[in-house]
């Protein structure tokens, strides 16, 4: 099943992604996040928001709120709440979706009101974990009875793997050592695993892009190229 499934995934990653764009160079362009834009930053677990978004929301903190659709326990809990305490975020909100058993919690995800929003940021559909794929399709379930703005983007920001041709990038230079207290909050995930110091390895990498020292990049489409993404994906494999 395992095989089955990669071989589909390459095949559609080079007809649907990689063929359209063999002759074409990305050039990346600033997002915009202007005085009346409103965000929300969904986060599978408890630390995926720092990871992904950590310098955007530090720059724009009031423009953001923060979902984690899983809770952790009370460790991970304080921990975010100390993190976005110190990003100074405008809001964040816990469900209590099970870890790793994320794409069962539709009921609950629809509860989520995003009518007021203009930006909504989530994993990137291929990244390495399946609760962070499990959103896009909770996001696109979603979408198709709930209110949003006509003019709502999907960005999707990087935590297990990187996006293959990122469209928009943030300069985080000035904020890069903030992201990487803010990674450091969640102490329960940083005891094995130097998050802090490889996300913002992939961030200075990122910055070579634009000639920066440090950029979190993105992936942003409207609505309609959205579900379209996450439709072939779930038809065709």
């Amino acid at each position: 099943m395992k095989k089955f499934f990669m071989k589909n995934l390459y095949k559609l990653l080079l007809n649907r992604i990689y063929n359209p764009f063999f002759s074409t160079n990305i050039k990346p362009l600033p997002l915009e996040i202007y005085e009346d834009t409103k965000c929300l930053v969904i986060a599978p677990h408890p630390d995926d928001e720092s990871i992904g978004c950590g310098g955007i929301m530090k720059l724009y903190p009031k423009h953001f709120d923060v979902i984690s659709l899983t809770h952790g326990g009370d460790e991970r809990a304080e921990e975010m709440k100390a993190a976005m305490d110190f990003a100074g975020v405008n809001s964040l909100k816990m469900l209590m979706l099970r870890d790793k058993h994320v794409i069962d919690g539709q009921e609950e995800f629809n509860q989520i009101d995003i009518s007021d929003y203009d930006i909504i940021f989530i994993p990137y559909i291929f990244d390495q974990h399946k609760d962070h794929k499990a959103v896009s399709i909770l996001l696109d379930n979603h979408l198709k009875t709930t209110k949003h703005k006509n003019n709502l983007q999907i960005a999707y920001y990087e935590v297990w793997s990187t996006i293959n041709m990122p469209q928009y990038y943030m300069d985080i230079s000035s904020v890069i050592e903030d992201k990487k207290t803010m990674i450091n909050f969640h102490k329960s995930q940083i005891s094995s695993k130097d998050y802090a110091g490889k996300i913002i390895g992939l961030n200075s990498y990122r910055g070579l892009l634009k000639s920066l020292d440090a950029v979190e990049a993105f992936s942003l489409m409207d609505v309609n190229n959205f579900r379209k993404i996450v439709s072939k994906l779930v038809n065709d494999i």
